[in-house]
């Protein structure tokens, strides 16, 4: 499947987090349930949703787009909650064809976040519609009583399970990003050229010896004389050695 099976059990549960999400929030999306509102002089008990309104047993339904009762409270509410489904549905979308097409990332880790980018994207703009319909409801009808009812409930469960799977899908990117670097240093530190190195003090200074076929070839710095000999003759070579070393006693 891809991508998916190199995914660890962090991102997992995150991706089936965020499609359970989505779907459950189409549902709330659409569901006529919204609030619940009941005469205050008489038993008469309505519910509505983002595009209508209908009797508290759901038998008989209104749409609310094209009359009186289409506010203009209402209509950021449902113009917020269309923008978070559509970044909800684009997340799923994003993330079965990263995860479950494409065979290989080609692209760096870093911009391969555009499920998780998604996700978020869609709690922002559904947490701003929930909180302008909750500060709202109430005072909707003069002569009724408002109340949320089970599908703004169902919408900002849905909200909220979208937003915790997308930060354990960005808490998975970084848990792999560290163990790739941790690998990488135990590769390198444990490879081969690595452990043929070995370090020898002599008088002369720090060397550093590397095996091979042939013995051991010395990988530290040139010897002093060396260095003296290949001053240019208009210059004033350096002291000899000995000299050096007596000064620095």
């Amino acid at each position: 499947m891809g991508v998916w099976r190199e995914r660890g059990l962090t991102y997992k549960v995150g991706f089936i987090g965020v499609v359970v999400g989505s779907l459950t929030f189409i549902v709330g999306f659409c569901a006529p349930s919204w609030a619940i509102f009941k005469a205050v002089q008489y038993e008469a008990t309505e519910s509505m949703g983002l595009w209508q309104k209908c009797t508290e047993d759901l038998g008989v339904c209104a749409l609310t787009v094209s009359n009186d009762d289409n506010i203009g409270w209402l209509k950021a509410v449902r113009a917020l909650e269309c923008i978070a489904m559509f970044f909800a549905v684009a997340a799923c979308i994003s993330g079965l064809y990263c995860n479950c097409i494409v065979k290989a990332q080609i692209m760096p880790d870093f911009f391969n976040k555009n499920m998780e980018t998604s996700a978020i994207v869609s709690v922002v703009f559904g947490s701003f519609g929930l909180i302008i319909f909750a500060t709202q409801i109430q005072n909707y009808c003069q002569d009724k009583t408002g109340e949320i009812f089970w599908g703004f409930v169902l919408v900002c469960v849905s909200n909220s399970f979208i937003g915790v799977s997308a930060f354990l899908m960005l808490i998975s990117h970084k848990l792999h990003v560290m163990a790739q670097h941790d690998q990488f240093l135990h590769h390198h530190l444990n490879g081969p050229f690595h452990g043929q190195m070995r370090n020898s003090n002599t008088d002369a200074g720090s060397q550093v010896f590397i095996a091979t076929s042939e013995g051991y070839l010395d990988f530290g710095p040139p010897p002093y004389e060396s260095v003296v000999n290949c001053v240019p003759q208009d210059e004033t070579p350096p002291p000899p050695y000995s000299q050096v070393e007596k000064l620095n006693k």
